[in-house]
């Protein structure tokens, strides 16, 4: 029984953790008053992991620092090599960023994003994780899809039909995780050159179709690399 608690006392978020969330929610909400509010959730996202770095705070054991150490790096990585391709995009479609704020909004989603989903694999695993992300991801799209589609049940239906793919790749997650992973690799790459991200002249411009294309493709390409990359001892257990 006291194993059982340690184990829930070690999976509880720091205060820390608590505190610096709140504060991201904040600065998020009061930029709608003043954008120098934002800075708040810069300091809520950053502030408790430049304490831990300092030895301010000393919450986590050495697992969890590893852990954390490990999806910066994951973020590092998958930001810098993200910029490496937008400056070439950039160059080579002979773009002018006239927003810098729309760029700069684009990294630190990329940024946030990369580490977020390792956070999630770290803690849950890749398949568990998988699954509860494609889930909610589903859910956002299927409550976005139903707020517009109107008062019919035929408008429902058709909203509806768009959300499906991810409930299944969901439940195929935990059965085929392989299988999985490389189908939502798939979809991810198919829905980025079908809409048209990569284009310039399409929609919002490249800065911020790829702000929509990482929204809606990253999570579907994050997970399924990591589905992909799973032990086979892990894809195979039950």
């Amino acid at each position: 029984m006291s194993r059982v608690i340690e184990q829930l006392q070690l999976r509880r978020p720091a205060t820390a953790t608590l505190a610096g969330a709140v504060l991201v929610v904040a600065g998020f909400l009061l930029a709608e008053v003043s954008w120098w509010f934002f800075i708040l959730s810069g300091a809520g996202a950053c502030g408790p992991g430049i304490l831990r770095e300092l030895g301010v705070l000393k919450d986590k054991d050495e697992f969890q620092r590893r852990a954390a150490h490990r999806a910066g790096y994951h973020a590092f990585l998958a930001t810098g090599f993200f910029g490496f391709v937008l400056v070439a995009l950039v160059r080579v479609t002979r773009s002018e960023l006239k927003n810098p704020a729309e760029l700069a909004t684009l990294m630190l989603a990329m940024l946030w994003l990369t580490w977020l989903l390792s956070s999630l694999m770290t803690y849950w695993g890749a398949r568990k994780a998988s699954t509860r992300v494609l889930l909610g991801f589903g859910a956002a799209w299927l409550a976005f899809a139903l707020a517009d589609a109107g008062r019919e049940p035929l408008g429902w239906l058709m909203a509806s039909l768009p959300a499906l793919p991810f409930f299944a790749l969901a439940l195929l997650a935990w059965r085929l995780p392989r299988l999985a992973g490389a189908l939502m690799v798939v979809v991810a790459t198919a829905m980025y050159l079908f809409m048209g991200y990569h284009r310039n002249d399409h929609m919002g411009g490249l800065i911020v179709n790829t702000g929509v294309a990482l929204l809606l493709c990253g999570p579907l390409l994050g997970c399924g690399t990591a589905l992909l990359c799973m032990r086979r001892e892990d894809a195979d257990a039950a």
